[in-house]
């Protein structure tokens, strides 16, 4: 059954506990976000970002994941990530998504907060969540900015004039987190975390967890993250798998390495399912 992404964070909130966000854009991406979520019992947010609109459109996503919401007997969120498109959460919500992020991460603050109200204002109509972003992280392809500035922290203050301006229902935040892959074993900043965390006074959300040591995870929850989001660790393993059937092997089929990119994915979500589930296992 598909709930709101607020629900979800909220009884995490309580429990000091997260949920996964995986991200997905065709039918494979989805069975192992399904099959890792089955496995471990527990909830999971399927993040369909605005980039994957190449691969696919929200009815086509919103068909696939309702399909195999149909016999999960988990609660699943279908959760549009990282639009900076107000016209994108406009279809995303007509089409049945459960949550939207508006990132306007990149923007002046005042223009921020404009546009990440307007947002609220309209998926909260549908009864939709809406995650907001505030501080700098890089590029989503995982790329170093051109310019430095871009990588800051955010700010305590700054995220207590976005939640009380614009009222979103969580709050992704930048404390030393990246996406891609990590060139050197990655530290959150856990004080500024807890910072944020005080002044907000909502779920906050982890992008980039991909390489993050699951104790550094488990701590972060423990300080105030409700959801961690997973893309580059599945990417890369579903790549490896289909790399490793290619070898040596011209008559493979396609249907075959698409399975085998599945189990890889499913197997490389289990540790962050696991940290997310319980974090006070991993401190």
């Amino acid at each position: 059954m598909f709930v709101t992404g607020k629900s979800l964070l909220d009884n995490c909130r309580k429990e000091r506990r997260a949920v996964p966000a995986f991200n997905v854009y065709n039918l494979e991406t989805v069975q192992a976000a399904f099959s890792v979520a089955a496995e471990y019992e527990y909830p999971v947010i399927l993040a369909f970002g605005e980039k994957y609109l190449d691969h696919a459109d929200f009815a086509t996503i919103y068909a696939l994941a309702d399909a195999l919401a149909a016999r999960h007997p988990y609660p699943v969120c279908l959760h549009l990530d990282h639009s900076r498109n107000i016209e994108n959460i406009r279809k995303a919500v007509a089409a049945g998504f459960t949550s939207v992020m508006y990132d306007g991460s990149e923007l002046p603050l005042a223009e921020n907060i404009a546009r990440t109200r307007e947002a609220v204002v309209l998926a909260h109509a549908a009864g939709v969540s809406v995650e907001a972003e505030l501080g700098g992280m890089n590029p989503e392809s995982g790329e170093v900015p051109a310019d430095p500035a871009m990588l800051r922290y955010t700010s305590a203050g700054d995220a207590l004039r976005l939640v009380r301006e614009t009222g979103p229902d969580s709050l992704a935040v930048s404390i030393g987190n990246a996406h891609g892959v990590y060139k050197d074993r990655p530290h959150l900043n856990m004080e500024q975390l807890s910072s944020i965390y005080k002044a907000a006074d909502i779920p906050l959300v982890l992008h980039g967890s991909s390489g993050i040591p699951s104790a550094q995870l488990a701590e972060a929850v423990m300080r105030g993250i409700c959801k961690i989001n997973v893309n580059t660790e599945l990417s890369l393993a579903a790549a490896g798998a289909v790399k490793k059937g290619l070898a040596g092997n011209e008559k493979i089929r396609f249907e075959e390495l698409m399975l085998w990119a599945t189990k890889a994915m499913t197997e490389a979500a289990g540790p962050y399912m696991a940290v997310c589930r319980d974090p006070e296992g991993f401190r």
